[in-house]
């Protein structure tokens, strides 16, 4: 079985499990907009429509990937402790409830942070775009809004003649009361991707870390 139909199968799971949860109760804890066709979830500053009736997941009319389907069903259906956002940020490996050992991401993120460093105005531009508020992190930094009030801080420090451009994401310390610890690496993935989905035809290579910084 290949790759794509190992996500395509995941992704059908997932719409399967939210299938079985009452859609009330979501709507009712989570404050949710929604038609008698849809429920509707803000994700990444995105809208994303949830068929009531088979469980797919759209946006602007397009299927969402494996990524935000998981992502969107894991905090909309997770269950167990209280959900409170702490407002303190760590990366993965040390959120509150991360197993001890839990790996660090340091070149989980290199082809995204590669893709930046080539295009560094694309790359400001489009989290802008996407609703990313700058922060004092980083050579650039910027914190966009998961889910409600859930938050995450993107650092982003360019290539020099030492080391490789580099990428750290920073969750709140509960994340975890929200979420599986493998679906943050989900929800990481889509949100690198959707940035260089944007950046689109912005790319220019011309385009010096200096001149970018000057324009914050």
């Amino acid at each position: 079985m290949s790759s794509m139909d190992n996500y395509e199968l995941s992704r059908e799971r997932a719409q399967a499990y939210f299938l079985k949860f009452d859609q009330d109760s979501l709507i009712g804890r989570w404050g949710l907009e929604h038609d008698a066709a849809s429920l509707f979830v803000t994700f990444f500053g995105k809208t994303y429509a949830i068929c009531r009736k088979t469980g797919a997941v759209t946006c602007g009319g397009v299927q969402a990937g494996f990524e935000e389907t998981l992502t969107i069903f894991d905090l909309l259906c997770h269950e167990g402790q209280s959900k409170t956002v702490s407002g303190r940020f760590a990366p993965v490996n040390s959120l509150k409830g991360a197993a001890k050992g839990a790996g660090v991401e340091t070149d989980f993120y290199r082809r995204h942070a590669d893709a930046f460093d080539r295009a560094p105005e694309a790359f400001r531009t489009a989290c802008l775009a996407l609703g990313g508020t700058p922060v004092s992190m980083g050579d650039l930094g910027f914190r966009f809004t998961l889910f409600q009030s859930l938050d995450v801080i993107l650092k982003f420090y360019h290539a020099d003649e030492d080391f490789p451009a580099s990428i750290t994401l920073l969750w709140d310390e509960n994340l975890l009361d929200f979420m599986f610890y493998e679906t943050v690496f989900y929800a990481a993935g889509s949100l690198l991707k959707t940035i260089e989905q944007q950046m689109g035809e912005q790319c220019s290579p011309l385009q010096t870390w200096s001149e970018v910084r000057s324009t914050m």
